[in-house]
């Protein structure tokens, strides 16, 4: 395949060239005794022949002149570039002669046949093998493992039990994957694209675009870039217009990032010491300045000349204030590059988002979303994120890169707390969405009116009728508020399920376990809608997506079709179907009005039964404990008390208060474990207990039969549990999951599952 070098002692070396130095300066000794004469002038002088005053050859040991050995050298390497420029010339030979030979196996697989005899044409075929293998990690062959014998032959097998039919499919499959190679041999071929030849090992394969398009088109995927943002410290108080109280060091420190949090300092970032409720930033500069910050926004005091990397120093009044201001200014403002819709309210936002990024996205407009559920960036593209509730910073950072990435429009949940903290500052929302308004989160906000406030803020920014709606539930007794909060000259669009005064009101509805359809009347026309979402709550966000429809003039046809794709919303309302007898649903439920309102909805859709689960955290909210069980154990036919998220405190004493609220202590309860019978509470219903969450859900589930409902509530679309200092994946909806299946199994074995110790005896 490769020309080799011929043998290196057969090169012939000729002598270097060495000019003769000046004769005055040989020795005398060579003056008399080694001169020939040669010639005789005119003068009658003799002369020596020139070619005898040349010195004699230096030692090859000397620094004078080359060696034999460095000429060799010098040979050989201009051999090797000669062999190289061939191989160059050749490639495209080289490469085309091995493209179907298999690829060399793992340096495991390799190891394991080591023992095994080899003849020359096996060592020959491993030589050949990796060599190509070298050229697969440069992208100039694309790989070619070894097939499977054993699942050639199963295929084979199979299409012997084929259909002829069948057997015609697949030989047109055949055909259609040899095309495919003949076309991208062809394209790869005719291609102008120069192939580099350093391409790292990451870079295994030369995609063509056809390729790379047709594999994002079938995965539904695409490759989420990064965007890259700098500017110096000068540039970013000047873009954000921080006016600061005074400045020190250099301003033309080139800033990469933005950051608070000094976990998450990386170089070049600009740390900003906020004081929280809990923590003061001040007292981390130390580990943001070893994590690489390169200069320090503050409200205090501070001696950078003791840090590392901080060269510079920005001191305002309030941190907290300017974080928002200073990531948008960094990040280029991204709310202002799309279509910004916010939703606010007690219940719904998560719901309404997932609908309206349904709709959005079928009138072709690319649709993020930034929920406490997930981040999209759009289309199916959902980001990995630890937090689903951004900050300041992050939120800007989050927006960036979907606008970056091709963004059109983001729906995104404004809640109460987040409008309040500042994390919704700097965005420029187009459409504000009230849902609902209740008293269930005034533990984090004090007293109603607060609560009340915070939602206010979003419909505040609504005071330009050519560009800003609002859309709002007449339902709620505080709609007029939020109406008339920003420019009253901003268009509204209303919704509600009982004032038939709104814009957007159902005619009728049918609500059961597995579908909800409802007729829709609208300014623009009557919609007919099915929708896989479950409950009288999936109406009210089902017509505050419609009202949005309608608020930027959506074509019915997009508005019906956009909503009826969304099938589920992780967590909501979320039906599990292994094709059981009775329902399932997961739910994220966790304070008692919103327990309340999901037993409301449950019971509306007419189970036999229904079946609870609740379970309340650990070290936190320890009033609402009773109070959950009072309402699970009263809208409930059988309630089973479990631990969420216990922490550090023990889930027997947080069982004790829960069963506080129906007046008994675990030592009542316990009384009856003994007999394996707990007999039914005062109003009839039945009530269970396990501190351990899988055992109560599983236990849970497979109470069920024919006609009932059972409702885990809790954790919805959280996929962890925290036990003492210890955080696990736990996922409601895959105990569920594996329940049904557990509990299939034991019926197809003949166990009667009636005969366990939830099950009233035939005496009571």
């Amino acid at each position: 395949m490769f020309s080799s070098l011929s043998s290196p002692f057969s090169l012939s070396l000729s002598k270097p060239h060495l000019h003769p130095p000046l004769r005055h300066r040989l020795p005398p000794f060579f003056h008399r005794t080694n001169l020939t004469l040669f010639a005789i002038n005119r003068d009658g002088k003799h002369y020596p022949n020139p070619a005898d005053i040349d010195p004699p050859e230096a030692p090859e040991d000397t620094v004078h002149g080359v060696s034999k050995f460095k000429q060799l050298d010098l040979r050989i390497a201009r051999a090797r570039k000669a062999q190289d420029a061939q191989y160059e010339k050749d490639q495209s030979i080289f490469l085309k002669a091995i493209q179907d030979v298999e690829d060399a196996p793992d340096e495991s697989a390799s190891t394991a046949n080591d023992d095994s005899e080899g003849d020359l044409y096996s060592e020959i075929d491993d030589s050949i093998a990796l060599k190509r293998k070298e050229f697969v990690k440069k992208g100039l062959l694309k790989p070619n493992p070894k097939k499977d014998e054993s699942k050639e032959e199963i295929k084979d097998e199979v299409a012997d039990e084929l259909q002829p039919q069948e057997e015609d499919d697949l030989d047109e499959i055949d055909e259609l994957e040899e095309l495919k190679g003949v076309g991208e041999d062809s394209e790869a071929e005719n291609s102008d694209l120069d192939i580099d030849d350093d391409l790292g090992p990451g870079n295994s394969s030369v995609k063509s675009e056809f390729e790379s398009e047709f594999d994002a088109f079938r995965k539904g995927e695409v490759r989420i870039v990064e965007p890259k943002c700098k500017m110096t410290l000068a540039e970013l108080l000047d873009e954000s217009k921080v006016v600061p109280v005074s400045v020190l060091g250099n301003l033309e420190i080139e800033i990469t990032g933005i950051q608070h949090d000094s976990r998450l300092v990386e170089p070049g970032d600009l740390f900003v010491c906020c004081v929280g409720k809990k923590t003061d930033g001040h007292l981390f500069l130390t580990e943001a300045d070893k994590r690489g910050a390169v200069a320090v926004v503050a409200s205090k005091e501070i001696d950078i000349e003791e840090t590392l990397g901080c060269k510079a120093l920005v001191l305002v009044e309030d941190t907290s204030s300017v974080l928002a201001t200073l990531a948008a200014s960094f990040y280029k403002h991204p709310s202002k590059n799309v279509a910004m819709i916010g939703i606010t309210g007690t219940y719904g936002k998560s719901s309404s988002a997932y609908l309206i990024k349904g709709m959005y996205e079928v009138m072709g407009l690319r649709t993020g979303m930034i929920t406490n559920v997930a981040h999209y960036i759009h289309g199916e593209n959902q980001l990995e994120t630890k937090n689903t509730i951004p900050d300041g910073v992050s939120r800007q950072k989050l927006m960036a890169k979907m606008v970056h990435n091709g963004t059109e429009a983001l729906v995104m949940e404004a809640s109460s707390h987040e409008l309040e903290s500042g994390k919704c500052d700097e965005v420029d929302f187009d459409i504000a969405v009230f849902t609902n308004l209740s008293t269930d989160h005034l533990d984090t906000h004090g007293s109603e009116e607060e609560y009340k406030n915070a939602q206010l803020k979003l419909f505040g920014r609504m005071v330009d009728p050519t560009r800003h709606r609002k859309v709002v539930n007449i339902d709620d007794a505080s709609a007029p508020l939020f109406i008339a909060q920003g420019n009253q000259d901003v268009p509204v669009v209303t919704f509600a399920l009982e004032d038939k005064k709104a814009d957007v009101h159902p005619l009728q509805f049918d609500l059961s376990l597995f579908e909800t359809q409802v007729l829709v009347d609208t300014p623009k026309g009557i919609l007919e809608i099915s929708s896989g979402l479950l409950g009288r709550q999936n109406i009210y966000n089902i017509l505050a997506a419609v009202a949005v429809g309608i608020a930027v003039e959506a074509p019915l046809e997009d508005i019906v079709r956009g909503i009826e794709e969304v099938d589920v919303v992780p967590g909501r309302c979320e039906l599990i179907d292994e094709e059981q007898t009775y329902g399932v649903v997961v739910d994220y439920a966790n304070t008692p009005d919103g327990l309340s309102r999901l037993l409301d909805n449950v019971r509306e859709l007419n189970p036999k039964r229904i079946i609870t689960v609740i379970g309340c955290p650990g070290e936190t909210e320890r009033g609402k404990r009773p109070v959950m069980t009072k309402i699970a154990t009263d809208k409930s036919d059988v309630t089973m008390l479990t631990s969420d998220n216990p922490r550090n405190e023990d889930p027997l004493d947080i069982l004790d208060d829960m069963l506080a609220g129906i007046g008994l202590t675990m030592q009542d309860y316990l009384k009856h474990q003994a007999d394996d019978y707990h007999p039914p509470l005062a109003n009839g219903h039945r009530l269970f207990l396990h501190d351990i969450r899988r055992v109560a859900v599983r236990s849970a589930v497979a109470m069920g039969e024919e006609g009932d409902i059972v409702v885990v509530t809790g954790k919805g679309h959280e996929t962890y549990d925290t036990v003492g200092d210890t955080t696990e994946f736990f996922d409601d909806r895959e105990e569920c999951r594996e329940a049904l299946q557990y509990v299939d199994e034991l019926h197809q074995s003949g166990i009667d599952t009636s005969e366990f110790p939830w099950r009233l005896p035939e005496s009571y």
